[in-house]
């Protein structure tokens, strides 16, 4: 489901319609320097009290004040104790009862692509026609140049997919590029693949695994599917530079705030004109100008084998990327390995054949040689990497090539991390304690809802169908887990907010549903607590942040979010419902519709 990661060199060269973006460290103002080490002025320059403090860390991980000075957690405690560190100067403010807890802290997402993806018009619609209606009535709304949407979903369609019979209908004379929920599919009307000079005689880009749908007499029905054939297609319609990318990332970064996201781990930028170096270093160039309100661990992404096999070539370029875009909040430093596709169209590698397909088990792009090379070359070289995989042959096979890479390079500090993992084989489960691997889950693809128990089942068939997402058998080996939405992709809700997660993470419900079905096994299901620490500390801990944030504990950076609602007191089906009113990243408030009270200074 993940997929910006796959969206190589389809776009425009950085500098298409401006200039590139700078890849050197930008340099702190004196201004912000002094902001982020505190003044010489001892006291605290935030107290928060008369709430709930959750910090996550600890055997009693509650308290009841924090103080902060400059960009870092100077006191949590005792109210008593914390308002000691008040002066005259100080903010304090009255959380009038409400929770205060460390900034959300996102293990794999996509912010760049969802801010381009999610331009047009919403197509998490119930029905096929839904979505007519709304490409129709967009189509009206905007009535020049190309018709763009996301969010379709594969189960309004049957087994061949949507055609463009049906956008032509509705939408006739204008090129239309509609993506799917999951990121890496495209429902596009005749005009555009026109434009694109694509028909029966254009190859497929990577047969079997991207390529268009072709119906009996073998013309394009206007699916296309996987990011090859997707992005030339977008290529040729509509193509986004790196200043367009800047302009949309910005706008969407208000919403990143009010969510109370304060870290991301950014699972693959769009390689505009094939540089993901140039595009990563956007990031750069918010935080410079003090709009970035998140902190960004960067990933260089690997796609498919080098030419020459070089997997030293990759690495010379991730150390390229690494050294040129760094500063204090924004830095590349995993290398992500796209380890298959998706279930949905039958490119994630299973270990079974596709119970609805039994002559297919899907595929990886690198062999099994090829995988234990560059795991082993990248872990010999200290890089952590993080593997996309839904299939779970591509699970244990990157399971195996790590616990090859730690026998032969010996014991150091590992991160490396396995995503999305929609089934793990029971033998394999207990192996991500074993080698300390991190297991990277999307809690919002966590519910009974129509794909999975439609799409996901036809494609698994019994007894697999019913041992999906299971989170909690690797907690109960002792292994760690982290939460991250990968927004945009999804199977069926696409969302960007931490809580949204939560909530089906605890329910395995669709979301604000008490009566909807539990998806099988109901016992998967996580704690509060546990949820929240998976997407915080638990997280924290795989981008090798858990020192800095992840928690509210002293010395710790100042990320810190306040809620309106208790969400360890209320009914989970509620806790979407939970508003982020106050945002703190780095000892700044980013983001605050709290209406806070402030106490007399102290």
């Amino acid at each position: 489901m993940c997929t910006a990661c796959e969206w190589a060199p389809h776009f425009t060269r950085p500098d298409a319609d401006g200039p590139a973006p700078t890849r050197k460290p930008p340099r702190r103002s004196p201004e912000a320097t002094a902001h982020r080490t505190g003044s010489a002025d001892a006291h605290a320059d935030f107290v928060f009290t008369n709430g709930r403090v959750h910090t996550v860390a600890g055997a009693s991980p509650w308290a009841e004040a924090v103080a902060v000075r400059g960009n870092t957690i100077t006191h949590v405690g005792r109210t008593a104790e914390v308002l000691s560190a008040a002066g005259p100067r100080t903010r304090v403010i009255d959380l009038g009862g409400r929770l205060l807890m460390p900034g959300f802290v996102e293990g794999h997402t996509h912010p760049m692509l969802g801010a381009f993806l999610s331009h047009g018009v919403d197509l998490q619609v119930p029905t096929k026609d839904d979505a007519l209606a709304a490409i129709a009535a967009h189509a009206e709304q905007h009535p020049e140049g190309v018709v763009r949407g996301f969010g379709w979903r594969v189960d309004m369609f049957g087994p061949d997919g949507p055609s463009r019979a049906d956008l032509d209908r509705v939408l006739p004379d204008r090129p239309g590029l509609f993506f799917a929920i999951d990121a890496h599919s495209m429902w596009a009307n005749t005009a555009a693949l026109q434009m694109a000079g694509i028909d029966r005689d254009t190859p497929d880009p990577v047969p079997g695994f991207s390529y268009f749908q072709r119906d009996a007499d073998g013309e394009p029905t206007g699916y296309v599917l996987e990011v090859n054939a997707v992005l030339g297609l977008v290529d040729a319609v509509e193509p986004i530079s790196a200043p367009g990318m800047r302009r949309m990332l910005e706008g969407w970064l208000p919403a990143a705030a009010a969510a109370g996201i304060t870290t991301v781990f950014d699972a693959g930028v769009p390689p505009v004109g094939g540089d993901q170096a140039a595009m990563i270093a956007l990031y750069a160039d918010l935080d410079e100008a003090g709009a970035l309100p998140f902190r960004v661990v960067a990933s260089y992404a690997i796609k498919s084998p080098p030419p020459g096999g070089r997997f030293e070539d990759v690495l010379a370029q991730f150390r390229a990327a690494r050294d040129s875009v760094g500063t204090d909040l924004v830095n590349v430093d995993v290398l992500k390995i796209v380890g298959d596709g998706t279930q949905g169209g039958y490119t994630a590698w299973l270990i079974e054949p596709y119970a609805d397909r039994p002559d297919s088990t899907g595929s990886s792009p690198f062999t099994e040689e090829q995988w234990h090379e560059m795991i082993g070359l990248f872990d010999a070289a200290g890089v952590n990497v993080h593997v996309h995989a839904c299939g779970e042959c591509t699970a244990r096979v990157a399971l195996d090539a790590i616990e090859r890479a730690v026998a032969v390079n010996g014991p150091r500090d590992r991160r490396h991390t396995i995503a999305h993992l929609v089934f793990v084989d029971d033998a394999d489960a207990a192996r991500f304690a074993e080698l300390g691997v991190v297991a990277q889950f999307s809690a919002n693809w966590f519910s009974a809802d129509p794909d999975t128990v439609q799409n996901m089942a036809a494609r698994y068939g019994s007894p697999r169908k019913d041992h999906l997402y299971r989170a909690r058998d690797i907690l109960r080996a002792g292994g760690r887990i982290s939460l991250g939405t990968d927004w945009p992709a999804a199977g069926y809700f696409s969302t960007h907010k931490p809580l949204d997660a939560i909530e089906i993470a605890v329910t395995r419900q669709l979301i604000g549903d008490a009566h909807a079905p539990v998806l099988s096994p109901a016992d998967q299901r996580l704690s509060v607590a546990e949820a929240v620490h998976a997407n915080t500390l638990g997280a924290a801990y795989q981008l090798r942040l858990d020192d800095v944030v992840g928690s509210v504990e002293v010395g710790k950076r100042a990320d810190l979010i306040v809620l309106d609602t208790d969400i360890f007191k209320i009914d989970p089906h509620d806790i979407h419902t939970a508003e982020v009113v106050l945002t703190m990243m780095d000892g700044r408030i980013r983001h605050d519709t709290s209406r806070v009270s402030d106490a007399a200074p102290r």
